[in-house]
């Protein structure tokens, strides 16, 4: 079996509790190591001995566990636990196993154009809602110059634009023109009037959809597979961020 039909055949073995594992990589290549979970009712906990066995037999390169009921994304709990090992996380939800990267918290990035910026916030909001949108590589003070980033790749990637004439739904880019008219900063709506960006040198925040941003806006964009997003991830997230109400 190759190495998904065995984490997923371990899920169903033990449904309707969670399952967990180790990835490693050993001589002969990565293997799974299914691990007893430890933990209580629709959570999961790795048993240290395991873990220790894991570690004798090869590098551990991904955390795996299931969730048996859903939800396709990384819970509250599980986004603290990826944040201590610093590993990859893999999930195991219906037929498919879902791989997500340890990205930086959403809430209280320093700015560092490039790495950490509007951009970088909202490929990894997206990537933990179950969508990757690729990496896009951008010229220092891109807005200052012929390159239009946003309305370049925002197309490509599946979006598509609504407006600003209709209002924004969870989930939507919004563009936003800051000193000019370029689309030069771009956030991610929450629902309930609220957005999730990242402005030049200052952390990435929870704002109210208002004021600047509003009057500013440049245009709200959709992906065409928004509705198959699990944007819960994004307030798993949030909550696992200690203060991000």
């Amino acid at each position: 079996m190759t190495l998904d039909q065995q984490i997923l055949a371990h899920a169903r073995a033990v449904a309707p509790a969670e399952s967990c594992g180790l990835v490693i990589e050993a001589p002969e290549g990565l293997r799974y190591y299914p691990a007893q979970n430890i933990g209580g009712p629709d959570q999961f906990e790795i048993d240290p001995k395991d873990w220790i066995t894991a570690e004798l037999a090869g590098e551990i390169v991904a955390v795996v566990h299931s969730h048996p009921d859903g939800p396709a994304a990384l819970s509250a709990g599980d986004r603290l636990g990826q944040r201590n090992t610093g590993l990859p996380y893999w999930l195991a939800v219906g037929d498919e196993v879902r791989r997500f990267k340890p990205v930086p918290p959403l809430l209280g990035r320093q700015f560092d154009h490039g790495t950490t910026d509007c951009l970088s916030l909202i490929l990894d909001a997206y990537h933990l809602s179950g969508l990757d949108l690729g990496e896009y590589e951008r010229d220092d003070d891109w807005w200052n110059t012929e390159q239009d980033l946003y309305l370049q790749h925002l197309p490509e990637a599946g979006f598509e634009q609504v407006g600003p004439a209709a209002p924004p739904q969870l989930g939507d880019i919004i563009l936003v023109c800051l000193g000019g008219t370029k689309a030069c900063h771009g956030a991610v709506y929450l629902g309930d009037g609220y957005i999730l960006h990242h402005p030049i040198n200052r952390l990435s925040l929870r704002n109210l959809y208002g004021g600047t941003w509003l009057r500013q806006t440049h245009s709200i964009w959709r992906h065409k597979q928004w509705q198959q997003c699990d944007f819960t991830a994004i307030c798993a997230d949030l909550a696992a961020n200690s203060g991000w109400m």
